[in-house]
């Protein structure tokens, strides 16, 4: 394990209990491997607790302390080894479930980088902090960001949705406080289908339509396909317009596209005078 890698309390339990169990008796024992090594003294509170607990046995002799594991000791690390080879193994599988895909990106993010490099990455963490300022009220999981691009997992296509009208209105509300240089756009694509799970990661055709979709709304809009439209069109409370059906990069058939109306904006980057 790295040396700057923050150790959990059971982590370090275990290490403790593992050097006794290597060295039988504890004679040798005068340093702990725990990053650089640590004087056995230092962790002095935590064989404490391993006496009391019962994993550590402690005894004295001629002026002499020795430490041996017992056998709860024993079953201990056999259970946290075991648990930890359950949870990697966990991680490395690769399972299959329905989520709701939020992909959103930022409108000419590139041409603001060429004009005023410091600046774009200064308004590039303002649109992050609208975004995780929202994802957790609507149980939203951020699963990865690319550049100026997001992609966010949600349980419930109704949640992503009011998810994504949060967004747009808090960048609505923020682009009306500055100058017209300074305003921000931001394009947003729901799709919901079967996902490939691997450890924190969601890969599989939902999440490449997904990807897909939000090329199709208009800068500071929302669009959705047939799917997401199947579960929210009585549940949202917005108005749901057919754009029709589009052609996808790399998806074999074309996707069934809406857009969420939004009550500020018929065209949220033309509504906000100059």
């Amino acid at each position: 394990m790295s040396r700057t890698t923050k150790r959990s309390k059971a982590d370090i339990y275990a290490s403790i209990l593992e050097v006794v169990r290597r060295t039988p008796g504890g004679r040798r024992i005068t340093r702990m491997s725990y990053g650089a090594g640590v004087p056995l003294d230092r962790l002095r509170g935590m064989v404490d607790d391993l006496i009391a607990f019962g994993p550590l046995r402690e005894v004295s002799a001629e002026g002499e302390t020795t430490y041996a594991a017992t056998q709860r000791g024993g079953e201990f690390l056999e259970t946290y080894w075991k648990m930890n080879g359950f949870l990697e193994s966990f991680e490395a599988t690769t399972t299959r479930e329905l989520a709701a895909i939020m992909f959103e990106d930022l409108v000419g993010y590139t041409a603001i980088t060429q004009q005023n490099e410091q600046r774009a990455l200064e308004l590039l963490e303002e649109y992050r902090k609208v975004t995780r300022t929202s994802l957790p009220k609507y149980h939203g999981r951020e699963v990865k960001t690319v550049g100026d691009a997001f992609l966010v997992e949600f349980t419930s296509a109704l949640e992503a949705s009011q998810c994504a009208i949060d967004i747009q209105r808090r960048m609505y509300e923020r682009n009306k406080g500055v100058s017209a240089p300074e305003r921000l756009f931001v394009r947003i694509g729901i799709h919901i289908g079967d996902v490939e799970r691997k450890g924190n990661d969601i890969l599989g055709d939902a999440v490449n339509i997904g990807s897909r979709v939000y090329a199709f709304a208009e800068p500071g809009g929302i669009c959705i396909t047939r799917q997401v439209f199947d579960q929210i069109w009585n549940k949202l409370g917005n108005h749901l317009t057919e754009i029709g059906r589009r052609e996808a990069k790399n998806v074999a058939t074309p996707v069934d596209v809406f857009s969420i109306d939004l009550p500020w904006a018929t065209g949220a980057a033309g509504s906000i005078a100059a």
